[in-house]
């Protein structure tokens, strides 16, 4: 079963409209198709490329060694962010949703108590609602991943042999890697992002 599915099933469960809703613990916007997030996520993946290849064009990158870890810096915020993301919803999901099923299996098989309905099976429409707005909220993964990688390529740089000031080649991998994992995280809040196959 797909994430997509669930999320769908529970915003169909949740009662969520289209524009999306406003809640305690912050806004949950409605995901876009899956055709628009599919889109997305190449288009982010070819982004770190891109990026790559733009940052060592314009330093004057003279390794080829010193160019593709710059593309590393960026293919990292992007698949170190994701994974991350993907950890912290897994751990949500198990917690409010398969940690309880675990629980009724375990009364069917144990003493033989029978679920009054499938509602039994699913949190209460509130703690839904909140699970659905902390997984948006999760994708600040990106954030912290751009800073620390921005960091770290930024003092890589340092020890680069290009054609640009090297406090100012540290400043450009950093910025970008930073405005890079803020996109990210603007997208993935924003439910542009979809989860991948569990």
């Amino acid at each position: 079963m797909q994430k997509n599915s669930i999320m769908k099933d529970a915003r169909t469960y949740a009662d969520i409209p289209p524009e999306g809703r406003d809640t305690p613990n912050g806004y949950f916007y409605y995901p876009p198709t899956q055709g628009i997030q599919i889109l997305f996520l190449i288009g982010a993946f070819f982004s770190a490329i891109f990026l790559g290849w733009l940052i060592s064009n314009i330093a004057g990158i003279q390794s080829e060694f010193a160019s593709g870890v710059i593309y590393f810096v960026f293919l990292l915020v992007f698949f170190l962010g994701y994974g991350s993301w993907v950890g912290l919803v897994s751990a949500l999901a198990f917690s409010r949703i398969k940690w309880p099923l675990i629980k009724i299996i375990a009364k069917v098989f144990l003493r033989k108590e029978k679920p009054s309905s499938i509602n039994d099976f699913l949190p209460e429409r509130e703690k839904l609602i909140e699970m659905m707005v902390r997984i948006q909220k999760y994708s600040r993964t990106f954030l912290f991943t751009g800073w620390i990688l921005g960091i770290l390529g930024g003092l890589a740089s340092l020890f680069m042999r290009s054609s640009m000031n090297p406090l100012l080649f540290f400043t450009l991998v950093f910025v970008s890697s930073v405005i890079y994992g803020h996109l990210l995280f603007h997208f993935g809040r924003r439910g542009y992002l979809p989860f991948p196959e569990e």
